[in-house]
């Protein structure tokens, strides 16, 4: 599937498990069953069994909150201040601020690939590794902890991500990592021995020329799910999850 759908089908998977669910409803009622339940616990119910079925069509777990929370949002939407969504427009805004500014979406690494990058760094002997658009800074974290003589640096620009990034790193109080609030066009890539990045095909060939200026002789760059077009990799790892993800080898 293609990364650049993959927001439009999130949507319509979340729809679908909705559906799905009153559709249940409905057919108890048509039935002539009564269920002896409050608002609130069908609310609960419709949200619960949603965030369950939008699991089984494929979503992250991190739209199991917004599942939950979505039948509550609609019902109450009257209830609901004004200031509430501006809140929540706000906070998108600052989670997405790439998806805009540099057509790179928020994409989150999973652990199946946090394990696979780990295995390449331990391959490649690396000593520096950087990640380009750190997000949360998952990854950052998992390889500090799993490789303590590697030091690992997280680049992201996205306000609210960096914030939260930075905050978890500084809790699990690892010396060898740290997160860069800067540009992955403004870091320079020839301090890393390895260079992860999951962004979007737009940025692709325009990395890889910055790559090939910047990193030095032996060095790799791994890129997930999207390759450099016109460029052969020198392999493709496969990782065995759930989106069977491809991360694409660049040796420079």
């Amino acid at each position: 599937m293609s990364r650049i759908l993959q927001p439009i089908f999130n949507l319509l998977r979340l729809v679908l498990s909705q559906a799905i669910v009153l559709g249940g409803f409905v057919i108890v009622q048509r039935m002539g069953w009564r269920l002896p339940l409050g608002l609130f616990e069908i609310l609960l119910i419709q949200g619960v069994f949603s965030a369950l079925i939008g699991r089984l069509l494929g979503l992250w777990w991190f739209w199991v909150p917004v599942q939950i929370l979505l039948p509550f949002a609609v019902v109450y939407n009257e209830v609901v201040p004004a200031w509430a969504y501006g809140l929540a427009f706000i906070a998108c805004v600052l989670v997405f601020w790439n998806g805009a500014k540099e057509q790179v979406p928020f994409y989150m690494t999973n652990r199946q690939t946090w394990n696979a990058i780990s295995g390449l760094v331990s391959r490649e002997n690396a000593k520096s590794c950087a990640d380009l658009g750190s997000g949360t800074g998952g990854i950052v974290i998992y390889l500090a902890k799993a490789h303590p003589g590697v030091r690992v640096d997280g680049y992201e620009t996205a306000p609210l991500l960096t914030l939260i990034s930075k905050l978890l790193v500084a809790m699990n109080r690892r010396p060898n990592s740290a997160i860069r609030y800067k540009s992955l066009w403004d870091a320079e890539l020839s301090q890393y021995d390895l260079v992860y990045c999951f962004l979007s095909p737009v940025p692709m060939p325009g990395l890889y020329e910055k790559a090939k200026a910047e990193m030095r002789k032996g060095t790799l760059l791994v890129s997930n799910s999207f390759e450099i077009p016109g460029v052969t990799p020198l392999d493709v790892l496969e990782v065995h999850d759930a989106r069977q993800t491809k991360l694409f080898l660049y040796r420079f």
